[in-house]
């Protein structure tokens, strides 16, 4: 895991939403002259009126369209702009692990595998990029996501939708409504002979038209445990957009050229060295749309039309029968194999007087098979009180899905929040019972600072593997469990921020720990009585990140187990100045030994450094 620069920086981003996901230098000048027929100064107008003006006059055109993002009861989680990459997570897999109920299960460094279980269960995470569902297509890893290749690097906006049963992930890609050009550099540099490079592209024409290019490579390396190599991600937009009317085509493709994984590098038996397997192959997904209105536009009706392609495919050149991928504990191997899928999604929906309500029909289509998924969203907000539901029939999993949530202020100190859901497989004998989740949360704030405590529960289910960090992981039954959560967030001498939050389970089981605590201590500010003209920033953090061993069940009957409890501390560092940042980010300072899953062993005192800059051409 990476050291983060704290979800306070997430909160500080629920400010209005930066529809650039890119901001403009502090300064272009000092100062601007404006002259009369005769010659004469008349005026001088400060750098940022300068700017605006500028922007005002000819720059700013009608944004482009953007996806339905649901408004979660818990804010802490929405990541947007400058708070995004200020949080420090180089994949999305880092993002999400802070959030309490998230536990991550990964193979190694940036280009392993990658995986999240939702309170112990791998299968209920899902994804959305700008409306279209990222499904799990690839046969290595079954029917759970791996997220080391899911796009992070070029999003604008996160928020993490923290439902009863399941982990709903909302993205929205980069955009752009300026016509003066854009381009960002990042290049970072660190341990494990990591260097990654990313450059961006924006511009809107006079027309309306736009114009979006970017690529990402990063390469690592790492042979003590493999699982190293390199990746090329690249995404490009072309689109048109009005007033309320917008016209736009998508394509985001990673290509992965990836090691075989050494398990127990420690160990002297070659037989217990047998990790997952190289891998090289490319994933994507494509789409064009069309679409009216705004769904953060309150008082106005909107609909949207999305055709999409997602495609995964592998070409790798491995032997069934390697040292380092045996048949019985690696990921199944689907050489030169590929995999695709084509989904269709028509969305409307509106808000009007505190009420808010969308529905949404989604059409997957794959090798000849249809599946049809309907859902709708309703939410109603007023005064001290909101309630929201959300129903979905036929899911990707072909569940059927049905949400209510509550939150109730009725002082400003004070919130109570609760949830419940109900989740029915339609193949109740092979993907286990229907099975329901509640939560139940109290938090009170007193100057500035917010403590917060409650209760959840699952019913019996049957929790997904991750076996794309070994294929004799299994799908296995838990039965009833129930645990604790507590948090303190808040200001707690001017700048300085801290951040703690812990989830206790009655009992650790299949893919659960039984506690897993997150902390950080913040120090965020841009010094405004010292740099009025906002031409500085500072953050400096420390983490702290503890966890209890789990139990990763086998199909030939046994029980592995990632050796704990793991410790790790880190650090981050950044400098604003003007449109330039550099960072310098420690993970697992004192060098601990540890691993997420069974005999994946992490790196030890990894370091990365950079920077990154923008330029208005």
């Amino acid at each position: 895991m990476l050291s983060w620069a704290s979800t306070l920086g997430a909160q500080q981003s629920a400010a209005p939403r930066d529809t650039t996901g890119l901001k403009a230098p502090a300064g272009i000048a000092d100062t601007l002259t404006r002259r009369n027929s005769s010659g004469r100064d008349t005026t001088v107008v400060d750098s940022a009126t300068a700017r605006r003006r500028r922007l005002a006059a000819d720059t700013v055109k009608g944004p482009l369209a953007r996806a339905e993002m649901p408004v979660a009861a818990d804010a802490s989680w929405h990541w947007v702009g400058e708070g995004l990459r200020r949080a420090g997570a180089v994949t999305l897999a880092d993002l999400l692990a802070r959030i309490p109920g998230a536990t991550s299960m990964r193979a190694n460094w940036i280009p392993a595998g990658q995986f999240i279980a939702w309170n112990g269960d791998a299968h209920r995470v899902r994804v959305f990029l700008d409306g279209v569902e990222l499904d799990a297509i690839d046969p290595r890893n079954g029917d759970v996501l791996d997220l080391a290749l899911m796009p992070l690097w070029q999003l604008e906006e996160v928020s993490a939708e923290r439902a009863p049963g399941e982990l709903r992930v909302h993205l929205r890609s980069w955009r752009v409504d300026r016509t003066t050009p854009i381009t960002r550099t990042d290049i970072t540099t660190g341990s494990e002979n990591t260097n990654l490079y990313r450059g961006y592209f924006g511009k809107r024409l006079h027309n309306g038209g736009v114009i979006q290019l970017g690529a990402q490579q990063s390469s690592t390396t790492s042979p003590r445990t493999g699982g190293d190599g390199s990746s090329l991600q690249v995404f490009g937009r072309v689109g048109w957009a009005g007033k309320r009317w917008t016209v736009d085509g998508t394509v985001n493709r990673a290509s992965v050229d990836r090691a075989a994984t050494i398990r127990f590098p420690l160990s002297s038996l070659l037989i217990q060295r047998n990790g997952a397997p190289a891998f090289k192959g490319s994933v994507g997904t494509s789409y064009a749309r069309i679409a009216w209105g705004d769904p953060d536009k309150i008082g106005a009706p909107w609909v949207q039309l999305i055709a999409s392609s997602q495609m995964a495919a592998e070409n790798s050149k491995v032997s069934a029968t390697s040292a380092l991928a045996t048949p019985s504990a690696a990921p199944k191997d689907t050489v030169d194999s590929a995999s695709s899928r084509s989904q269709y999604v028509l969305a409307a929906g509106a808000s009007r007087w505190g009420l808010s309500g969308s529905v949404t029909a989604r059409l997957r289509v794959a090798q000849g098979h249809r599946d049809f998924s309907p859902s709708a969203r309703l939410g109603y907000t007023w005064s001290f009180l909101s309630v929201g539901a959300f129903a979905e029939s036929r899911g990707a999993d072909s569940t059927r899905r049905l949400d209510a949530t509550i939150r109730v202020a009725p002082w400003r100190w004070l919130v109570l929040s609760g949830a419940h859901g109900i989740y029915t497989p339609s193949a109740v004998g092979r993907d286990g019972p229907a099975f329901s989740a509640s939560r139940l949360e109290l938090a009170s704030t007193w100057w500035g600072v917010t403590l917060s405590g409650g209760m959840m529960s699952r019913d019996l289910t049957l929790v997904g593997a991750p076996i794309g960090l070994d294929s004799s992981l299994v799908r296995v039954a838990t039965g009833q469990v129930s645990g604790g959560t507590v948090a303190l967030r808040g200001m707690i001498f001017r700048d300085l921020a801290l951040d703690v939050s812990a989830v206790r389970w009655q009992s650790s089981g299949a893919y659960r720990p039984q506690m897993e605590v997150h902390s950080s201590l913040l120090l965020d500010s841009g010094f405004p009585g010292k740099f009025p003209r906002n031409n500085f920033h500072l953050l400096a953090s420390t983490t702290w990140d503890h966890r209890t061993p789990m139990f990763f069940p086998t199909a030939a009957g046994g029980v592995g187990n990632a050796a704990g409890p793991i410790d790790v501390l880190g650090a981050r560092l950044e400098i604003k100045i003007e449109s330039g940042t550099v960072f310098f980010q420690a993970d697992n300072m004192v060098g601990k030994v540890y691993e997420t899953a069974p005999g994946y062993m992490m790196p030890r005192r990894l370091q990365i450094y950079g920077l990154r800059w923008e330029f208005w051409n």
